[in-house]
């Protein structure tokens, strides 16, 4: 009896020492072999994603449907350590949606925020761009459009570049159509970011990669520094060539080429690219609308013919 008691007591003490060596294993994998991603983002993917009221200023009655964001949402609105980028073409200048838009905007909180297509926002001393900078809590700088392309009012397609962090020095470019802006940013820890922010003239047939030249020429000083171009570029993102023309497929390797990498897009028109530097930074794509949306799905549809184009970016 004794000798089946010892097999018993060994038998069990090697499988107590082989239960252990599995679950550190597993603890080790899941620590470390998951996608580094913000800790308020983790902990929502872990939660059933709900509509929720809203407790923060971020977003107001002014919504159509209802002021909720989804809870995932809120979690990412604040992205603490994170500068947020944000490229959004609110098409036309929002026309009568303007209220509606800048409610969006606070929603998902940037800190930097590229708007195209803001048309009319220079008129009358700049009224609406002074308006939506002020509900923002930003500065910012702005791009007349040339006349080459106007909308059904006669407007150009602006650009404006805002930013809740200080604007060291900025600039407009007259040799890029619609518009290219570039603005020296300082992160509240003291690193430098070169900010360009672009809508191109989809007239490629014409044009050809003129406009896509014209802004690497303008980057290539910062290539070798921390640098994000962001904008409505209508063109595919490198590799893609379904349904488009030769002349628009050869644009995107004249970026590549520069030393840029194309970062994220959410309809494959709206472009973030960046230096090797920004590209070794920790970073965040905010989910697409469609999937994990601030706002509700139906709200965003109704503002503009895009979707916005967030990034976090976490640095050191």
């Amino acid at each position: 009896m004794s000798d089946i008691n010892l097999k018993k007591n060994s038998q069990y003490k090697r499988w107590v020492k082989t239960s252990f060596f599995i679950v550190l294993a597993m603890a080790l994998i899941q620590a470390c072999g998951g996608p580094k991603i913000p800790e308020g983002a983790r902990i929502i993917e872990d939660t059933p994603t709900r509509s929720i009221p809203t407790q923060t200023p971020y977003v107001t009655a002014t919504v159509p449907g209802g002021s909720v964001l989804t809870a995932t949402a809120e979690a990412l609105q604040t992205h603490q350590g994170a500068v947020r980028f944000m490229s959004y073409n609110i098409q036309d200048g929002g026309r009568d949606k303007l209220t509606e838009i800048i409610s969006a905007l606070q929603a998902y909180n940037a800190d930097v925020l590229a708007v195209q297509e803001a048309n009319g926002w220079g008129a009358d001393d700049f009224a609406i761009a002074k308006q939506v900078a002020g509900d923002l809590g930003m500065e910012y700088v702005y791009c007349n459009a040339d006349a080459a392309s106007v909308d059904n009012n006669g407007n150009t397609y602006d650009l404006v570049l805002f930013s809740k962090l200080e604007i060291k020095s900025s600039e407009t470019y007259s040799n890029v159509a619609n518009c290219l802006v570039r603005a020296e940013v300082v992160t509240t820890g003291g690193a430098s970011v070169q900010v360009f922010a672009t809508q191109l003239f989809h007239n490629f047939d014409v044009d050809g990669c003129k406009n896509v030249e014209n802004i690497v020429k303008a980057m290539e000083p910062f290539i070798g520094s921390q640098a994000i171009l962001m904008g409505d570029m209508s063109l595919p993102p490198p590799g893609v060539i379904m349904g488009y023309s030769t002349s628009e497929i050869a644009c995107p390797p004249i970026l590549v080429d520069a030393g840029l990498s194309f970062f994220a897009d959410v309809s494959q028109i709206d472009h973030m690219w960046v230096t090797q530097s920004m590209q070794d930074v920790q970073s965040y794509i905010l989910p697409k609308v469609s999937a994990e949306p601030f706002l509700p799905k139906n709200v965003m549809r109704n503002l503009s013919d895009h979707s916005p184009l967030a990034v976090d970016f976490y640095f050191p």
